[in-house]
């Protein structure tokens, strides 16, 4: 009874520090934002006291400071989007998503990470939703872990792909990447997902070589 609740707590720690890793990373983004708008602004009121004083302005750059600013509005309001999409997540531990969603929540939500690590994030989307029944929050979570697994080891790129389930199958997500060194601790996390995925009734498989690793992540597509 003692293990069973410190293992609860110890789940419980690990999802407030990927919620905080989460929302710390578009709290940047949004400072990003906020400062170029702030420097538009001031470029903005130079143009205005230069008014004043009669001296012409030139409409070219108006509009460029008008379309830059609605520029960064706009990617504002993407990332508020998907902000409020990842906080939301948390509402219902059994629920159905779509996996193509999912991903896309991610992939902008960790933009910048990626960046700052100067590793590119590569999505390849089916043509169709791919729907399941799963924990929304934890999903996002095994997700994540499995992307930080590629940063930590400095992976220059990532890919991730979906299969849609054939009859009898079950969907799939597959996160690959080049992995220079493939080091025991970095095999060890992996082993310790799979324990993550099996609580969301999915699977975790990951294949290797010298050069690149596989992650294969099977999710249940029932109601159960």
């Amino acid at each position: 009874m003692k293990e069973n609740s410190i293992d609860k707590s110890e789940n419980s720690r690990a999802n407030i520090v990927f919620f905080g890793r989460i929302m710390a990373n578009v709290s940047h983004e949004f400072n990003n934002i906020i400062t170029v708008i702030s420097e538009l602004a001031g470029l903005l009121n130079d143009l205005s006291l230069m008014a004043r004083k009669g001296r012409p302005i030139s409409n070219d750059k108006l509009e460029s400071l008008s379309e830059n600013i609605s520029k960064q509005v706009a990617r504002g309001k993407h990332l508020v989007s998907h902000m409020n999409r990842f906080s939301h997540s948390t509402d219902d531990s059994h629920a159905e998503v779509d996996l193509c969603q999912v991903v896309e929540n991610m992939q902008v939500l960790t933009d910048r990470l990626f960046k700052n690590r100067q590793t590119e994030m590569a999505v390849s989307p089916p043509s169709e939703e791919i729907s399941l029944h799963t924990d929304p929050f934890e999903l996002r979570r095994i997700l994540f872990a499995c992307l930080d697994r590629f940063l930590d080891a400095a992976s220059p790129e990532v890919s991730i792909t979906m299969k849609r389930p054939e009859k009898g199958e079950s969907p799939e997500l597959h996160i690959s990447g080049p992995v220079e060194t493939v080091s025991s601790d970095f095999l060890e996390q992996l082993d310790a997902l799979k324990e993550q995925a099996q609580a969301i009734r999915g699977q975790l498989i990951y294949e290797k070589n010298e050069t690149r690793i596989l992650i294969r992540l099977i999710l249940s597509s029932n109601r159960e």
